[in-house]
């Protein structure tokens, strides 16, 4: 699924609303794992732990949400 099809997904889902710990754990989780299987794939992915910063102290929904949707990898950002 391309980045803008999960962004739709997301916002379909959340609203205008900064996500809940329960979502970003989702996020934080499917990006480790995505992290994990990449491995040298995507050199210039930020690690699991500097995303799990970003994603919890985003400071609007906006951002919150392209960051719940973005993956090592991802080719349309």
């Amino acid at each position: 699924m391309m980045l803008n099809q999960r962004l739709t997904r997301l916002e379909a889902s959340t609203g205008n609303k900064m996500m809940g710990a329960e979502d970003r754990g989702f996020a934080i989780e499917r990006y480790a794992a995505a992290h994990h299987q990449c491995g040298c794939a995507s050199p210039s992915a930020i690690s699991v732990a500097a995303y799990r910063h970003a994603i919890e102290t985003a400071q609007n929904p906006v951002s919150q949400r392209l960051l719940a949707c973005w993956l090592p990898g991802d080719e349309d950002l």
